[in-house]
């Protein structure tokens, strides 16, 4: 009976106490698990949808399933621009999002979104924003709202999905065009054209409406994945117009209350993510720029000449904008320390 009672039951017992561990384990872990709701800026079906989607997945799994990051789509608990709002009110506990979205809180979030005119290389932007003080100041900028940045993103250079062709500064004169808030807008006043300001959702109907001639938008890839090229067969590429930035950004309660560990995780996995969506959206340009001539796409590129002419417009209405808000002011002159102290301005 001994004998049975050590080669048969012991084991059983050593296993269901095993079985209990899990379980009670499973359960601590159920119950201090940290759900988190991000909308996102995006609708699905485009490259950094997938990107940050998988990014949140990402996260998930290495936290070894303590903290959940759910994706929501744009717009699908509040407007876009709205944002904010909700994550100060814990309607969102955060968001994927353009800081030039909130120019109407403060003129200082769009330098913050987007430069026009500063950058060469999407790689300029991550050093700026991660070793030039960019992080630290929309971290500045978002604090008043009760708001934390995990980090920044971007994909590349944008093209500009037109109805009509587009080969030089002059052929934006009286052209209506979708443009975000901000320098932007400023920029495409002194070059004729006639900005409407609309959020990305818009521009497909837009474009098939023809309520505007060409758009501000997204990356050659971008704008293909979106639909709009049905809409719109010129595309102007490398413009300098737009290398944008968006955040990732939570509700700062939440972020305090994130042990560590999981803290410091979120903030490296932003170091990866930047690069992440370089890439792919370098290698899809790339596929779109090979088929263009076959889905009479046409694409063109500003001279360099042009392009110089365009900065020179660009450093102009940068000096006008930092005349809006203090903290248009203390972001323009960070952009201008930079660019002077690696000798591109």
């Amino acid at each position: 009976m001994r004998r049975i009672y050590s080669v048969y039951i012991l084991p059983c017992l050593a296993l269901l106490m095993m079985i209990a561990a899990i379980v009670q384990s499973g359960h601590a872990v159920a119950q201090n698990k940290i759900v988190w709701r991000l909308q996102n800026q995006w609708l699905p079906g485009n490259q950094l949808t997938e990107v940050v989607d998988d990014w949140a997945k990402r996260m998930t799994a290495m936290s070894g399933g303590r903290l959940e990051i759910q994706m929501l789509p744009a717009g699908s608990v509040v407007p876009l621009a709205q944002s904010i709002e909700a994550i100060k009110a814990g309607v969102l506990d955060g968001h994927v999002s353009y800081p030039t979205l909130y120019t109407g809180i403060d003129p200082g979030f769009a330098p913050l979104g987007d430069i026009p005119g500063a950058f060469d290389s999407p790689y300029q932007l991550v050093e700026y924003w991660y070793y030039y003080g960019g992080l630290d100041l929309l971290r500045e900028a978002y604090s008043r709202f009760n708001i934390y940045t995990i980090g920044v993103g971007t994909g590349s250079f944008e093209a500009i999905p037109s109805r009509k062709p587009l080969n030089k500064l002059a052929d934006f004169k009286g052209l209506k065009m979708r443009s975000p808030p901000g320098i932007s807008s400023m920029i495409w006043e002194k070059l004729g054209a006639v900005p409407v300001v609309m959020p990305l959702t818009e521009v497909f109907s837009a474009l098939e409406k023809g309520v505007i001639d060409a758009a501000d938008n997204g990356t050659l890839s971008y704008n293909d994945q979106t639909g709009v090229y049905a809409n719109a067969k010129f595309t102007l590429l490398n413009s300098m117009h737009s290398n944008g930035a968006f955040d990732i950004s939570v509700n700062k309660a939440k972020w305090d209350a994130l042990p560590a560990d999981l803290r410091s995780m979120l903030e490296l996995s932003m170091r990866d993510l930047i690069v992440r969506c370089i890439v792919r959206v370098q290698m899809d340009d790339a596929i779109v720029h090979a088929k263009a001539e076959a889905q009479g796409l046409k694409l063109s590129e500003l001279s360099d000449a042009e392009k110089v002419e365009y900065r020179k417009m660009a450093v102009q209405a940068w000096s006008e904008w930092a005349k809006k808000s203090p903290l248009a002011d203390k972001v323009i002159n960070s952009y201008t320390s930079y660019l002077k102290k690696t000798g591109k301005l």
